[in-house]
C-alpha cells in the first residue's frame, strides 16, 4: 500500500517547469520588462516606426510583395483570402532572398548592408552554379511573423500604405510601388515582375537562375535593401511616406536625431542631452517634456538593470547561492545604490509621467519601485528589486522569481539568464531606427557596399 506523506520542505524538492509562451513578445534577456517599457517610450517620440522597422527599401519590398499578392490572387484565380496572401507573400520573400543572396555570390556576412531577415534559411537553400533552387525553402520559423511582412505591416497599416486590418496596399503607396525596379520608363521593369508573378504561380516549385534572358543575381541587384542608395527620387518618396506623413513629433524627432548625427552625436542618451538643451535645434516644450520623460525613465532603468544583473551574476559568481548580506555588501552598496536612488528621484520629478503610468503593462509596476527606491537602504533597495522582478513575471503569466531566498540565503532560480554577463545599456528609444532611415532615404551618408 502507498502513504502519501506531507513533505517538510516541499520548496527544495519540488519545482514547476513552464516553458515561456512561444509567442511571447517578452525574452528572458529581459527580466525587468525594461526592454519593453523603453519600446513604449520609443513610441512616443516614434509613434509609427516599430524597433525592427528602420530599412527603405524593406519598405518597399513588403509593399511590391503585397501588392504582388493581390494582383496574383486574380492572375491565377487564387481564394480572396488573408491566408492566401500570406502564403503569396512568403513566395515573393523568399524569391527576393535568394535573388539577393545570388547577387552577392552566396556570400552575406553578418552585418553586412544588405543582411536581411533570415540570412540563415537562405543561405542553407543556396547553391553555387547553374541549377535551379527550391522556390519553398524555410527562410525563417514563423515567417509571416518574423519575416519582412511582420516587421512592416504595423507601421504600413499606421502609415496609411495598407488598408486598416487587411494586407491591401492603398493608393498612397501606388508611386513607392511603380518605381520599385527602378524609375518609371526604366528598360526591362516590367520583365523583373513577370519573373516574379511566375514564380508565384501554384505551378511553380522551384527558382531559375535564369528567365526572359535575364539572371536571378540581375533581380537581386535591381531589389537588394542597398538597390535604394543613390536612387534620390525613391528614397524621397519612402522619406515622405514614412517620415514626413507620420504621426507627430516623428518628423521633428527624426530631424533633431539627423541634427545630432552631424555634430557626431552618436548614443542615446547623448542626444537626449543635446535634444533638450537645443544643440539639435528649437524644440517645442511639449516634446521637451517627452524628451525628458526619456531622459529620465533611461536613467533610471539603466541604473535598475544594472543593480539587478550585478546581484544575479555574483549569486551565479558564488556557486548559485550566496548569503544575503554578503550580496547586498558586495554589489549594492555605495556608488550603485546612490545611482538607484539619484535616477528613482529623478524619474518621479519628470514631466508627463501620466504617459508611464497609463501603459498597459508595467508602468506602474515601474513607477511603485522608483518610489520604493528613492530612499531605500541597499538591504531594502534588494527586497525591492527582487520584488518588482517577481510582480513583472507574474504580469506575464511567466512564473517565479528567477532569484529565490530561503534561510538567509539567494539561489538562482532560473540558471538560463546570460544578460547579467554585459554591460547595462541605456534604452535606444529608436534612435537607431531613425537613423538607419536616414541614411537609407540618403538623408545621412551611409558606408558603400561591395558586390
Amino acid at each position: 500500500m502507498i502513504a502519501l506523506v506531507p513533505l517538510s520542505r516541499p520548496a527544495e524538492v519540488l519545482l514547476w517547469a513552464a516553458p515561456m509562451p512561444s509567442e511571447s513578445e517578452f525574452v528572458l534577456e529581459d527580466p525587468l520588462a525594461l526592454d519593453y517599457l523603453g519600446q513604449q517610450i520609443g513610441y512616443f517620440l516614434l509613434p509609427a516606426l516599430t524597433t525592427r522597422s528602420g530599412h527603405a527599401q524593406y519598405f518597399a519590398m513588403v509593399l511590391y510583395g503585397l501588392d504582388l499578392a493581390e494582383r496574383a490572387l486574380a492572375e491565377y484565380g487564387l481564394p480572396d483570402e488573408d491566408r492566401t496572401r500570406h502564403d503569396l507573400f512568403g513566395r515573393w520573400e523568399r524569391l527576393w532572398a535568394l535573388a539577393l543572396l545570388e547577387s552577392h555570390g552566396g556570400e552575406l556576412t553578418r552585418g553586412h548592408p544588405d543582411a536581411i531577415r533570415g540570412a540563415r534559411g537562405v543561405a542553407k537553400a543556396w547553391v553555387s552554379g547553374e541549377r535551379p533552387l527550391p522556390r519553398d525553402y524555410p527562410l525563417i520559423s514563423r515567417q509571416s511573423e518574423l519575416g519582412g511582412l511582420g516587421a512592416y505591416l504595423v507601421p504600413l497599416r499606421d502609415l496609411g500604405l495598407v488598408y486598416p486590418g487587411s494586407l491591401r496596399v492603398t493608393p498612397a503607396a501606388v508611386p513607392i510601388l511603380e518605381a520599385f525596379w527602378g524609375e518609371p520608363g526604366t528598360m526591362h521593369m516590367q520583365r523583373f515582375d513577370n519573373w516574379a508573378m511566375h514564380v508565384l504561380s501554384p505551378a511553380t516549385t522551384r527558382v531559375e537562375r535564369k528567365f526572359s534572358n535575364f539572371r536571378l543575381s540581375t533581380l537581386g541587384e535591381r531589389s537588394r535593401l542597398s538597390s535604394i542608395l543613390g536612387r534620390e527620387a525613391q528614397q524621397r518618396r519612402v522619406f515622405e511616406a514614412v517620415v514626413e506623413r507620420a504621426p507627430p513629433p516623428t518628423l521633428r524627432v527624426i530631424q533633431l536625431v539627423e541634427q545630432a548625427a552631424r555634430l557626431r552625436i552618436d548614443e542615446s542618451r547623448d542626444m537626449l542631452v543635446a535634444m533638450i538643451a537645443g544643440q539639435c535645434g528649437p524644440v517645442e516644450p511639449q516634446l521637451r517634456d517627452l524628451l525628458a520623460l526619456a531622459l529620465a525613465f533611461g536613467d533610471a532603468a539603466f541604473a535598475v538593470r544594472d543593480a539587478f544583473d550585478a546581484v544575479y551574476g555574483d549569486i551565479t559568481e558564488a556557486g548559485f547561492a550566496a548569503p544575503r548580506a554578503q550580496v547586498v555588501a558586495r554589489v549594492l552598496a555605495g556608488e550603485r545604490h546612490q545611482r538607484l536612488r539619484d535616477a528613482a528621484t529623478a524619474l518621479l520629478a519628470a514631466p508627463e509621467l501620466v504617459r508611464l503610468q497609463r501603459l498597459p503593462m508595467h508602468g506602474r509596476l515601474f513607477l511603485r519601485l522608483a518610489e520604493d527606491l528613492r530612499e531605500a537602504t541597499p538591504a531594502a533597495a534588494l527586497d525591492h528589486l527582487l520584488a518588482f522582478h517577481r510582480r513583472v513575471q507574474r504580469e506575464r503569466s511567466s512564473g517565479d522569481s528567477w532569484i529565490s531566498e530561503a534561510d538567509g540565503d539567494l539561489q538562482i532560480a532560473q540558471t538560463r539568464y546570460t544578460g547579467h554577463r554585459f554591460a547595462a545599456r541605456f534604452p535606444a528609444f529608436k534612435f537607431n531606427i531613425a537613423r538607419n532611415l536616414l541614411e537609407t532615404t540618403g538623408r545621412l551618408a551611409t558606408q558603400g557596399v561591395s558586390k
